[in-house]
């Protein structure tokens, strides 16, 4: 084997290893990207439930204070959409929780 002929094979393992190498770098940066997307998706939803919660806390006020009510249901019709959006926003989280420990 000659000298041009050794270079070649040497210039053409670098190849195919630089080749690997960025598949490999590819892949990563698609999983970083989903993760990071996940993550800020979560982000989103809990701040939408904290705002729900806030909403919940001040009609509850109003209604044991400014209506004067002694008590207060989960029935009640200013709550009970409240509760069905957090519990709803809850699901979300956990779903979108669990497809991010898949990845």
């Amino acid at each position: 084997m000659g000298f041009w002929d050794r270079m070649e094979e040497v210039i053409n393992k670098g190849f195919a290893t630089t080749k690997e190498i960025l598949e490999k770098a590819k892949e990563k940066t698609k999983e970083v990207g989903e993760k990071g997307a996940l993550k800020f998706q979560i982000m989103q939803l809990e701040h939408q439930t904290e705002k729900r919660f806030a909403q919940l806390g001040s009609k509850v006020y109003e209604i044991l204070i400014k209506k004067g009510q002694k008590t207060v249901s989960k029935e009640n019709p200013d709550i009970k959409p409240i509760i069905a959006q957090i519990q709803e926003l809850e699901e979300r989280i956990d779903s979108t929780e669990k497809k991010l420990s898949s990845i």
